[in-house]
């Protein structure tokens, strides 16, 4: 009896040790780990606004994701702090564009404003979300005021394979989205306006085209981008088109 007290004294003792323990370093981390998180959703942000380090334009490698960059941490959190965000209602009439996509909306929407020196709308940025080869894709988009082209986009979570279907953090890939055509989603309602091939041979910045650069032997993630950019981008255009956005926002301030 004697030994199965001490064994299971020993366990109790071993497990409040290591419980504590955790939740001391848990206790200590978690103001850190809240403001690393943070950083991270303000750089994607500022990437997708086509707001890089330093204010310039710096030459990316085509292989480097967003953390890769030499963010100024000091910059990103003052920039965190200006941008506006607006809750739009959605209209029922505008639901419907929300089928098929993996969009979890509910009576309205969160809109990020990226302000001119005249207090206006520059730029619209919000989230996307769709469906990757081993799980949900979501991403952060942003377009310029008058809903024609894109800016910029960045993935924020994404379980694809190495090497392949997670090359979509690349600059590579992503650079195809700056200056991306949008001007299809204000001419229909119905169909596809984003497309994608394997072999593009000059950026839209170059050429502006509705094409984007599929990846080689990522089939799946590559079209599940392809659908979310064609279901979300739709809905966030005529939801945008609709609101009361366009006009001037009080307060709103240039935030580059």
């Amino acid at each position: 009896m004697k030994n199965v007290f001490y064994t299971i004294s020993f366990m109790i003792i071993i497990t409040v040790v290591f419980i504590s323990a955790l939740a001391t370093v848990h206790e200590v981390s978690q103001e850190r780990v809240a403001m690393m998180s943070r950083m991270q959703e303000l750089r994607s942000r500022m990437y997708a606004f086509d707001l890089l380090p330093d204010s310039g334009r710096i030459q990316i490698p085509l292989t480097a994701t967003t953390a890769d960059l030499p963010w100024n941490s000091a910059r990103v959190m003052a920039w965190g702090k200006t941008i506006q965000h607006r809750w739009l209602p959605v209209p029922d009439s505008l639901k419907r564009y929300l089928a098929g996509s993996m969009l979890i909306i509910g009576d309205s929407v969160e809109i990020f404003i990226r302000g001119n020196l005249l207090g206006r709308p520059a730029a619209y940025g919000f989230q996307l979300r769709g469906r990757g080869l081993w799980g949900t894709i979501t991403a952060f988009a942003a377009i310029s005021a008058d809903l024609k082209s894109m800016i910029g986009i960045d993935f924020t979570h994404q379980v694809e394979t190495p090497g392949l279907g997670a090359r979509i953090t690349e600059e590579e890939f992503k650079h195809f989205f700056r200056n991306l055509d949008l001007t299809c989603f204000s001419r229909t309602n119905e169909g596809p306006c984003i497309t994608m091939v394997r072999n593009k041979t000059s950026s839209n910045l170059q050429v502006q085209t509705n094409e984007l650069q599929a990846i080689t032997g990522a089939t799946l993630t590559s079209n599940g981008v392809l659908a979310m950019m064609n279901t979300d981008m739709r809905f966030y255009i005529k939801l945008l088109e609709n609101s009361l956005v366009k006009t001037p926002l009080a307060g709103l301030k240039n935030n580059e």
